[in-house]
Protein backbone atom coordinates (compact mmCIF):
# COMPACT_ATOMS: atom_id res chain seq x y z
CA UNK A 1 0.00 0.00 0.00
CA UNK A 2 3.02 2.04 1.00
CA UNK A 3 4.62 1.43 -1.97
CA UNK A 4 1.47 2.30 -4.12
CA UNK A 5 0.85 5.38 -2.98
CA UNK A 6 4.11 6.47 -3.48
CA UNK A 7 4.04 5.74 -6.97
CA UNK A 8 1.12 7.36 -7.71
CA UNK A 9 2.24 10.70 -5.82
CA UNK A 10 5.45 10.28 -8.50
CA UNK A 11 2.74 10.01 -11.22
CA UNK A 12 0.98 12.86 -10.38
CA UNK A 13 4.14 15.38 -10.13
CA UNK A 14 5.23 13.38 -13.41
CA UNK A 15 2.36 13.87 -15.05
CA UNK A 16 2.65 17.51 -15.09
CA UNK A 17 4.72 17.84 -17.89
CA UNK A 18 2.43 17.91 -20.08
CA UNK A 19 1.14 21.34 -18.65
CA UNK A 20 4.67 22.63 -19.44
CA UNK A 21 4.88 22.12 -23.03
CA UNK A 22 5.15 25.85 -23.86
CA UNK A 23 7.94 26.27 -21.57
CA UNK A 24 10.02 22.64 -22.44
CA UNK A 25 10.09 23.93 -25.93
CA UNK A 26 11.64 26.98 -24.98
CA UNK A 27 14.02 25.03 -22.31
CA UNK A 28 15.20 23.08 -25.34
CA UNK A 29 15.44 25.73 -27.82
CA UNK A 30 17.55 27.41 -25.36
CA UNK A 31 20.00 24.93 -25.47
CA UNK A 32 19.80 24.30 -28.67
CA UNK A 33 21.03 28.14 -29.16
CA UNK A 34 23.39 28.07 -26.25
CA UNK A 35 25.91 25.68 -28.16
CA UNK A 36 25.20 26.28 -31.67
CA UNK A 37 25.54 30.16 -31.40
CA UNK A 38 27.31 31.28 -28.13
CA UNK A 39 29.23 27.88 -27.57
CA UNK A 40 30.74 27.89 -31.10
CA UNK A 41 31.47 31.34 -31.46
CA UNK A 42 33.23 31.46 -27.82
CA UNK A 43 35.47 28.28 -29.19
CA UNK A 44 37.10 30.51 -31.13
CA UNK A 45 38.57 32.47 -28.64
CA UNK A 46 38.95 30.47 -25.65
CA UNK A 47 42.77 28.37 -25.50
CA UNK A 48 40.98 25.35 -24.36
CA UNK A 49 41.04 22.77 -27.04
CA UNK A 50 37.65 21.10 -27.96
CA UNK A 51 35.98 23.49 -25.84
CA UNK A 52 32.59 23.31 -27.58
CA UNK A 53 32.65 19.28 -26.59
CA UNK A 54 33.43 20.74 -23.08
CA UNK A 55 31.05 23.46 -23.18
CA UNK A 56 27.73 21.44 -24.73
CA UNK A 57 28.51 18.88 -21.73
CA UNK A 58 28.22 21.84 -19.34
CA UNK A 59 25.04 23.36 -20.84
CA UNK A 60 23.29 20.24 -20.25
CA UNK A 61 23.82 20.28 -16.56
CA UNK A 62 22.81 23.90 -16.54
CA UNK A 63 19.74 22.68 -18.09
CA UNK A 64 19.03 19.70 -15.52
CA UNK A 65 19.24 22.27 -12.58
CA UNK A 66 17.07 24.97 -14.11
CA UNK A 67 14.56 22.15 -15.02
CA UNK A 68 14.89 20.53 -11.31
CA UNK A 69 14.54 24.11 -9.65
CA UNK A 70 11.17 24.41 -11.13
CA UNK A 71 9.97 22.18 -8.83
CA UNK A 72 9.69 25.13 -6.61
CA UNK A 73 7.58 27.02 -8.78
CA UNK A 74 4.81 24.40 -8.93
CA UNK A 75 4.50 24.00 -5.24
CA UNK A 76 4.40 27.71 -4.31
CA UNK A 77 1.47 28.00 -7.02
CA UNK A 78 -0.10 24.91 -5.59
CA UNK A 79 0.01 26.69 -2.02
CA UNK A 80 -1.30 29.91 -3.28
CA UNK A 81 -4.49 28.25 -5.09
CA UNK A 82 -5.33 26.13 -2.27
CA UNK A 83 -4.09 22.69 -3.90
CA UNK A 84 -1.74 21.79 -0.79
CA UNK A 85 -4.95 21.42 1.14
CA UNK A 86 -6.69 18.82 -1.50
CA UNK A 87 -3.31 16.75 -1.66
CA UNK A 88 -3.74 16.42 1.99
CA UNK A 89 -7.37 15.78 2.16
CA UNK A 90 -5.93 12.60 0.26
CA UNK A 91 -5.83 9.31 1.94
CA UNK A 92 -2.17 9.17 1.35
CA UNK A 93 0.42 9.29 4.62
CA UNK A 94 1.79 12.59 4.83
CA UNK A 95 5.57 11.44 4.23
CA UNK A 96 4.80 9.41 1.49
CA UNK A 97 3.21 12.55 0.18
CA UNK A 98 6.19 14.69 0.46
CA UNK A 99 8.63 11.97 0.01
CA UNK A 100 6.97 11.61 -3.60
CA UNK A 101 7.21 15.13 -4.54
CA UNK A 102 10.70 15.12 -4.05
CA UNK A 103 11.09 12.11 -5.90
CA UNK A 104 8.68 12.91 -8.78
CA UNK A 105 10.86 16.48 -9.12
CA UNK A 106 13.81 14.90 -10.04
CA UNK A 107 12.30 12.18 -12.11
CA UNK A 108 10.13 14.69 -13.94
CA UNK A 109 13.55 16.92 -14.71
CA UNK A 110 15.35 14.24 -16.04
CA UNK A 111 12.43 13.55 -18.29
CA UNK A 112 12.18 16.85 -19.24
CA UNK A 113 15.39 17.28 -20.64
CA UNK A 114 16.34 13.91 -22.18
CA UNK A 115 16.16 15.58 -25.60
CA UNK A 116 18.74 18.10 -24.78
CA UNK A 117 21.10 14.37 -23.12
CA UNK A 118 20.30 12.81 -26.66
CA UNK A 119 21.24 15.65 -28.83
CA UNK A 120 24.40 16.27 -26.20
CA UNK A 121 25.30 12.53 -26.80
CA UNK A 122 25.02 12.41 -30.58
CA UNK A 123 27.10 15.18 -30.82
CA UNK A 124 30.00 14.55 -28.43
CA UNK A 125 29.81 10.88 -28.64
CA UNK A 126 29.91 8.07 -26.34
CA UNK A 127 32.91 6.15 -25.78
CA UNK A 128 32.34 3.60 -23.15
CA UNK A 129 28.53 2.85 -22.34
CA UNK A 130 29.83 1.69 -18.58
CA UNK A 131 30.57 4.71 -17.50
CA UNK A 132 28.18 6.83 -19.46
CA UNK A 133 25.86 4.40 -16.80
CA UNK A 134 27.43 5.92 -13.74
CA UNK A 135 27.27 9.77 -15.66
CA UNK A 136 23.73 9.31 -15.85
CA UNK A 137 23.38 8.56 -11.96
CA UNK A 138 25.50 11.29 -11.17
CA UNK A 139 23.15 13.27 -13.40
CA UNK A 140 20.26 11.60 -11.32
CA UNK A 141 21.62 12.45 -8.07
CA UNK A 142 22.18 16.23 -8.95
CA UNK A 143 18.58 16.11 -10.18
CA UNK A 144 17.00 14.20 -6.41
CA UNK A 145 19.24 16.62 -5.29
CA UNK A 146 18.45 19.90 -6.51
CA UNK A 147 14.42 19.39 -6.50
CA UNK A 148 14.97 19.27 -2.87
CA UNK A 149 16.71 21.99 -2.49
CA UNK A 150 14.15 24.16 -4.84
CA UNK A 151 11.54 22.25 -1.94
CA UNK A 152 13.51 23.62 1.12
CA UNK A 153 13.25 27.44 -0.66
CA UNK A 154 9.77 27.16 -1.19
CA UNK A 155 9.07 25.92 2.53
CA UNK A 156 10.84 28.63 4.06
CA UNK A 157 10.22 31.77 1.65
CA UNK A 158 6.23 30.76 1.97
CA UNK A 159 5.71 33.35 -1.47
CA UNK A 160 5.57 33.01 -4.67
CA UNK A 161 7.25 35.93 -5.99
CA UNK A 162 10.30 35.62 -2.98
CA UNK A 163 10.81 32.43 -4.28
CA UNK A 164 10.94 33.73 -8.43
CA UNK A 165 13.63 36.25 -7.42
CA UNK A 166 16.05 33.94 -5.18
CA UNK A 167 16.07 31.33 -8.02
CA UNK A 168 17.08 34.22 -10.46
CA UNK A 169 19.60 35.26 -7.86
CA UNK A 170 20.82 31.53 -7.49
CA UNK A 171 20.58 30.59 -11.09
CA UNK A 172 23.56 33.61 -11.52
CA UNK A 173 25.59 32.46 -8.81
CA UNK A 174 25.51 28.53 -8.73
CA UNK A 175 25.92 28.09 -12.57
CA UNK A 176 28.78 30.51 -12.81
CA UNK A 177 30.75 29.66 -9.64
CA UNK A 178 31.04 26.20 -11.23
CA UNK A 179 32.52 24.40 -13.86
CA UNK A 180 29.58 24.36 -16.56
CA UNK A 181 31.05 27.14 -18.90
CA UNK A 182 35.31 27.30 -17.93
CA UNK A 183 38.15 24.79 -15.83
CA UNK A 184 38.59 25.82 -12.38
CA UNK A 185 42.31 26.24 -13.48
CA UNK A 186 40.71 29.77 -15.24
CA UNK A 187 38.87 30.69 -12.42
CA UNK A 188 40.53 33.54 -9.74
CA UNK A 189 41.14 31.71 -6.44
CA UNK A 190 38.41 32.66 -4.68
CA UNK A 191 35.77 31.58 -7.63
CA UNK A 192 37.68 28.13 -7.82
CA UNK A 193 37.11 27.52 -4.18
CA UNK A 194 33.83 28.05 -4.90
CA UNK A 195 33.52 25.60 -7.56
CA UNK A 196 35.08 22.80 -5.71
CA UNK A 197 31.93 22.60 -3.93
CA UNK A 198 29.71 23.37 -5.90
CA UNK A 199 27.04 20.35 -6.60
CA UNK A 200 27.37 21.63 -10.79
CA UNK A 201 30.64 21.22 -11.26
CA UNK A 202 31.10 17.32 -9.65
CA UNK A 203 27.83 16.90 -12.32
CA UNK A 204 29.75 18.50 -14.85
CA UNK A 205 33.15 16.31 -14.25
CA UNK A 206 31.31 12.98 -14.15
CA UNK A 207 29.24 13.91 -17.40
CA UNK A 208 32.67 15.16 -19.35
CA UNK A 209 34.67 11.96 -17.55
CA UNK A 210 31.85 9.90 -19.20
CA UNK A 211 32.27 11.39 -22.40
CA UNK A 212 35.37 11.09 -22.77
CA UNK A 213 36.28 14.90 -22.40
CA UNK A 214 39.18 16.74 -20.32
CA UNK A 215 37.78 17.08 -16.99
CA UNK A 216 39.24 17.87 -13.67
CA UNK A 217 39.27 15.71 -9.92
CA UNK A 218 38.49 12.71 -8.87
CA UNK A 219 35.07 10.91 -10.58
CA UNK A 220 34.43 8.89 -7.78
CA UNK A 221 34.70 11.80 -5.24
CA UNK A 222 32.59 13.75 -7.56
CA UNK A 223 29.75 10.50 -7.11
CA UNK A 224 30.56 10.64 -3.18
CA UNK A 225 29.67 14.24 -3.39
CA UNK A 226 26.59 14.72 -5.71
CA UNK A 227 24.92 11.84 -2.74
CA UNK A 228 25.83 14.13 0.46
CA UNK A 229 24.15 16.51 -1.66
CA UNK A 230 21.38 14.75 -2.63
CA UNK A 231 20.59 12.80 0.74
CA UNK A 232 21.03 16.48 2.42
CA UNK A 233 18.88 18.62 0.42
CA UNK A 234 16.62 15.78 -0.24
CA UNK A 235 16.35 15.06 3.74
CA UNK A 236 15.93 18.59 4.81
CA UNK A 237 13.20 19.60 1.54
CA UNK A 238 10.98 17.01 3.32
CA UNK A 239 11.70 18.34 6.90
CA UNK A 240 10.76 21.55 6.35
CA UNK A 241 8.20 20.61 3.73
CA UNK A 242 5.98 18.61 6.27
CA UNK A 243 6.85 21.48 8.98
CA UNK A 244 5.17 23.87 6.79
CA UNK A 245 2.13 21.61 6.02
CA UNK A 246 1.56 20.86 9.93
CA UNK A 247 -1.75 21.97 11.14
CA UNK A 248 -3.65 20.99 7.79
CA UNK A 249 -1.88 23.33 5.48
CA UNK A 250 0.18 25.60 4.26
CA UNK A 251 -0.52 27.93 6.78
CA UNK A 252 2.04 31.15 7.42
Amino acid sequence: MILRHLLLVVERDFRLLIEYRLFLIIRWLWFGIQIAIFGLAISQLVVLEGYINYYAAGIYVATLYSAAMFVAVDISEEAEHGVVDYLLSLPINRNILIIGRAIGGGLRSLAATAPPLVITLLYVGVRNPYTLISAVAGLALLSFGVAGLAITIVSLLKSGAKTDILLGALDAFVIRLSTVFYPREFMPEAYSAAAAVNPLTHASEVFRWALGLPYEGDPIFSMVMLLAFMVSMTSIGVYLYEKRMEGGGWTS
